[in-house]
């Protein structure tokens, strides 16, 4: 695809060229980002993976994930809403870093499935001695047929839950980044319709 793209710059009117030029950098970008996720997933199973684990305030953390994407799902007319409790959440012993990114993959997997004018939530809940951060959307839903072969490594649904920018890896790069974590990912049918993902952190 970017080898043809960009063939097809060298005989391409002015206006043409901009639209080819495009294709090929979104395709870079897809490429770039299977590669890095490949990455992680081998340094996973060779048990390379390190986490860099510090005091986190899980209220800070789910506020810049928030601001990260809110800008973007308004461009894709979506609306990102963010709900936090009144009393502070506790405070985390995490890798920041990966527990973003596991929040980021869960985000803008909502983003690619809800249709205009959809929400996605972002949230969180103390319990006992954990956190749990919640993604919702109301978007079409994942058969329960479905609900724990989508964090299989390639698993791609044949539904409306199917996107060409993604490659099946990030579910399983968000459940990799939990258990590192000795945490929890799971799914489960968000009220009225959608799915809701629940990411469970031990605090103590």
């Amino acid at each position: 695809m970017i080898q043809t793209s960009l063939s097809a710059v060298s005989y391409a009117d002015p206006e043409q060229t901009e639209h080819f030029i495009s294709i090929s950098l979104d395709e870079c970008k897809r490429m770039s980002r299977l590669i890095q996720d490949m990455l992680s997933l081998s340094r996973s199973d060779n048990h390379t993976w390190v986490l860099d684990c510090t005091s986190c305030e899980i209220d800070t953390l789910l506020l810049d994930v928030y601001e990260k994407y809110e800008q973007t799902a308004r461009h894709k007319k979506k609306q990102l809403l963010i709900e936090l409790p009144e009393d502070s959440l506790p405070v985390c012993f995490c890798d920041s870093l990966k527990i973003s990114q596991a929040l980021a993959i869960l985000i803008d997997n909502a983003l690619a499935y809800v249709p205009e004018g959809g929400m996605i939530r972002l949230s969180a809940r103390q319990e006992a001695a954990s956190v749990s951060l919640f993604v919702a959307d109301n978007g079409p839903g994942i058969p329960d047929s479905e609900k724990e072969a989508i964090f299989q490594r390639f698993y791609r649904s044949d539904t409306s839950r199917n996107d060409k920018q993604h490659f099946g890896l990030g579910l399983c790069i968000a459940k990799e980044i939990a258990l590192l974590h000795h945490g929890t990912l799971s799914v489960s049918d968000t009220p009225g319709g959608g799915a809701t993902f629940q990411l469970t952190l031990p605090v103590s």
